[in-house]
């Protein structure tokens, strides 16, 4: 495991160590492109079936070997394991829901530790389209809970979320950055709120002149120890 003193801010912070994170990521990102690229273009009938036989040979090739299953030690390790590194991107499981780079069914996200908070650059493929142009409002608030979620690892605790509001300020556009940033509002015993808001992209970093196009309340109860 990392620890705070010993690595720079560019290091990747990862909560399990996975041996094929690189090839695996790799993969996983060429399967996104795929999925977002069929989402928006039209196949030749005779494409689609040597695309369909592809992907069901390939699935069942998968299927033949044995499945890993999330190590059970996930919140007991929030107060065990150091806290990421300010600046580190931080990446719980490889294929995380969501935000995992090694989760062909997620989206592209690059989150690091800011100080005691979280900031997330986030790209939504055209898989995640709702209104034209927009991301689908549920895509949205999954992306607000996993960022709030990973704040815990950030914080070093393990907590459940409990409830969670996302006002709609604007509209979400697909395939251009947009930056999610969650920190701490207030404890009170063994409740945590979060806020978190999502800002659109100006040369690379967060607008901070603009409007929130999103923002959002969760609150997280962390179990009792023992």
């Amino acid at each position: 495991m990392t620890s705070d003193k010993d690595h720079s801010s560019n290091e990747l912070h990862l909560v399990y160590e996975d041996p094929q994170f690189s090839a695996r990521s790799q993969t996983a990102a060429a399967l996104r492109r795929l999925g977002n690229a069929f989402v928006r273009h039209r196949l030749s009938e005779e494409a689609l079936s040597a695309l369909q036989e592809w992907a069901q040979s390939s699935a069942e090739a998968l299927e033949l070997s044995e499945p890993t299953a999330r190590p059970s030690d996930y919140f007991e390790r929030r107060y065990t394991d150091p806290r990421p590194p300010d600046g580190s991107e931080v990446i719980a499981f490889s294929d995380r829901t969501f935000s995992g780079p090694a989760n062909p069914m997620g989206v592209e996200v690059e989150l690091r530790r800011n100080g005691d908070g979280v900031l997330s650059k986030v790209i939504f493929g055209a898989a995640f389209e709702s209104a034209p142009g927009r991301v689908h409002g549920g895509a949205v608030s999954a992306l607000v809970d996993d960022t709030m979620g990973y704040l815990m690892i950030v914080l070093g605790e393990a907590a459940y979320t409990a409830r969670l509001e996302v006002d709609y300020r604007g509209g979400v556009p697909i395939d251009t950055p947009v930056w999610f940033q969650a920190q701490e509002s207030h404890r009170e015993g063994r409740k945590l709120t979060v806020t978190l808001t999502v800002s659109p992209d100006r040369d690379g970093v967060p607008d901070v002149t603009a409007d929130p196009l999103i923002t959002a309340e969760g609150l997280f109860i962390i179990p009792n120890r023992g």
